[in-house]
């Protein structure tokens, strides 16, 4: 005990903070995320129904990520809007259990949406700037935390919603709720102050680089296939014979795979860089659209989840760091929420209203099919605007 004391108090005071925020929030929203088209389906509506839910929160999306980015950068504070939205996110969803109609429900989560969507990217942001002058910290190493938080509980969710219903996870929405309130309070440290100040914030510096841009572009079209076979997961696992039980563990299983890539991405990022770990992902992407379709039973999707890691998890490490490489100084906030708001709010909108419809009219399976065919077509066109945008570079570099 007094060694492991010892060994705690070595670590370098941000690394653990930051740490525990991870560990608590995506416990938290373990307890959400995963289960949220569980509970619409156990409320009895249908799969268009559900879709366009869904598509009506990630349009909302859309909106609410860049708007609290921007907030975040006009205050000089992450940690401020960031307990805001957490506050008002948890309130919300706690009526929502009572609530029969599919209008009604569908108003309240969009409520919720508006301010639960901008908390992850904030966080990313929040722990990238406030590392950034520590040499011996990565994003890697801290996040890996989040994906230990979420693998452990969402396990047990699971087995709590078998046992007695969704309705059992607002209350615990409540209680870890108002833990990471109480973690984000503790942390002293924010974002930096930019140099360049809140007078110079300019939102079309963003718009008009194209590196950024077409990196937009590319990862909103193959997120949206991802985004529909994790929406329509538990349709999957009902189809294969799986129980509500086994769809907590498939969330486990995602969340343990993506550890080894938070773990080492110290060493990624070092070895690679990070457009290239955003490159490599593409392959798992495209092979777990594959593997969707010839999927049989509980277990074959269980493995499945095993390319999280791979695909998800490599991209995101990626993507944090090269927003970052991209976005002006000023504006290093609202430039990762507005990213979050178009390869999460816009790609939540098509795939989940499409995918629902598909689903509706020609099966399961052709989601899957669709998945592939658009996750092939984007990486290759992505690839080609890579040298595109390296020619461009040279010819600014001429003039």
């Amino acid at each position: 005990m007094k060694n492991l004391l010892i060994k705690i108090r070595s670590i370098h005071p941000k690394q653990l903070q930051y740490s525990v925020l991870e560990f608590i929030f995506w416990a938290t929203f373990a307890a959400y995320y995963p289960f949220v088209v569980v509970f619409l389906r156990n409320k009895g509506f249908s799969n268009t129904i559900i879709g366009t839910i869904v598509a009506i929160n990630s349009l909302v999306v859309v909106f609410a990520q860049p708007f609290w980015g921007i907030v975040s950068d006009r205050i000089q504070s992450v940690k401020k809007v960031f307990i805001i939205c957490l506050t008002a996110a948890i309130i919300l969803l706690q009526p929502v259990s009572f609530i029969s109609s599919a209008v009604f429900v569908g108003i309240v989560l969009a409520l919720v949406t508006a301010f639960e969507s901008p908390l992850a990217p904030l966080l990313d942001s929040w722990v990238i700037q406030g590392i950034k002058t520590e040499k011996n910290l990565y994003y890697g190493s801290i996040r890996v935390w989040g994906s230990i938080g979420f693998a452990v509980m969402v396990y047990i969710y699971g087995r709590l919603v078998d046992s007695f219903s969704t309705d059992v996870l607002f209350p615990i929405l409540l209680l870890m709720g108002c833990l990471t309130v109480i973690t984000c309070i503790g942390i002293k440290t924010d974002r930096p102050v930019s140099s360049d100040g809140v007078d110079n914030l300019n939102f079309t510096r963003l718009l008009k680089n194209y590196a950024y841009m077409s990196f937009l572009i590319f990862a909103m079209v193959i997120i949206i296939p991802h985004r529909s076979a994790f929406i329509f997961l538990p349709n999957l696992m009902e189809l294969v014979g799986g129980s509500d039980g086994e769809l907590g563990m498939v969330f486990t299983i995602m969340a343990i795979s993506e550890i080894p890539i938070f773990l080492y991405s110290k060493i990624l990022i070092r070895k690679f860089k990070p457009i290239n770990l955003i490159l490599f992902s593409t392959i798992f992407f495209i092979l777990r659209q594959a593997l969707y379709l010839v999927s049989t039973t509980p277990f074959h999707v269980l493995a499945i989840q095993l390319l999280q890691g791979p695909s998800f998890a490599l991209f995101t490490n990626g993507a944090v760091y090269y927003i970052d490489e991209l976005a002006p100084s000023e504006l290093k906030a609202t430039a990762q929420t507005f990213a979050n708001s178009i390869f999460f709010g816009v790609s939540g909108i098509i795939g989940s209203y499409v995918g629902g419809w598909i689903i509706d009219s020609y099966g399961l399976r052709s989601i899957y099919w669709v998945g592939v065919f658009v996750s092939i077509a984007i990486s290759v066109l992505f690839f080609f605007s890579l040298n595109i945008n390296r020619i461009l570079r040279c010819r600014s570099i001429d003039i």
